[in-house]
């Protein structure tokens, strides 16, 4: 069983003059997780992980935190290894509200260990090849399906009409990422690419549109803060 955190900064910078409320409301976003992960494994190379991530995330337009402005997301894989080949099925289905998706997703994924240098997976909802430069030091190209949810959790006024609700951002990016772990259990990420499906809207907490932006495919980058403690997984992945 294995505890970890994650924290993530995001800055929006959303200008739009034709946009019908004051933008400085959703430039910046704030998202604090606390996940439980459990792994067991299972008879024939079979194993399953569960895990249980609520998180925080708000802009803050208010400083204070709201009942809304946490979300509960939510993984189960059952995973097939062959030692042997270095290779791995999975398969499972994920609901996380930082997809931007208001409902589960499957998973399915191959994964193979070509040497001690590359590595690569393809499925569904992402595919990644890897090169590993050091023990801590690896570097990856991707593509994926990724996103963002986020309270807003002061009034919006749209068109003269006060709402609250959620800010939610779906995209599928390919790109370039640069992943390195220090301190034994800190992990930094860095990424860039090019989104090549795009799609954001403010919705009410029914989740109907309240306002559906224009966005275009354009370029995308993100870092990332990962902690995790008493990192126990019982699984060994080839990738």
């Amino acid at each position: 069983m294995s505890l970890f955190g994650a924290y993530q900064n995001l800055n929006i910078g959303y200008v739009d003059k034709d946009v019908p409320f004051e933008t400085y409301q959703i430039d910046n976003f704030q998202t604090f997780s606390l996940g439980l992960l459990y792994d067991r494994i299972l008879e024939n190379g079979w194993g399953f992980s569960l895990k249980l991530a609520p998180q925080i995330s708000s802009n803050f337009d208010i400083q204070e935190i709201d009942g809304r402005d946490v979300f509960i997301n939510g993984t189960l894989l059952f995973d097939k290894l062959n030692q042997e080949k270095q290779s791995m099925w999975t398969f499972g289905v994920e609901y996380d509200a930082q997809n931007g998706l208001n409902f589960p997703i499957p998973i399915v994924a191959y994964t193979k260990r070509l040497n001690e240098k590359w590595a690569y997976k393809i499925g569904f909802p992402d595919a990644r090849l890897k090169w590993t430069l050091h023990e801590n030091h690896n570097f990856e190209a991707f593509t994926t399906l990724d996103g963002f949810a986020g309270n807003i959790n002061d009034d919006l006024e749209v068109y003269k009409t006060d709402y609250v609700g959620t800010l939610k951002n779906t995209y599928l990016v390919g790109g370039l990422g640069y992943n390195i772990t220090f301190l034994k259990d800190f992990e930094l990420n860095a990424k860039a690419g090019y989104s090549a499906f795009n799609t954001m809207e403010v919705q009410d907490y029914d989740t109907d549109e309240i306002y559906d932006f224009d966005m275009q495919n354009g370029f995308y980058y993100n870092f990332g803060l990962k902690y995790n403690l008493n990192k126990k997984a019982k699984v060994k992945s080839p990738y």
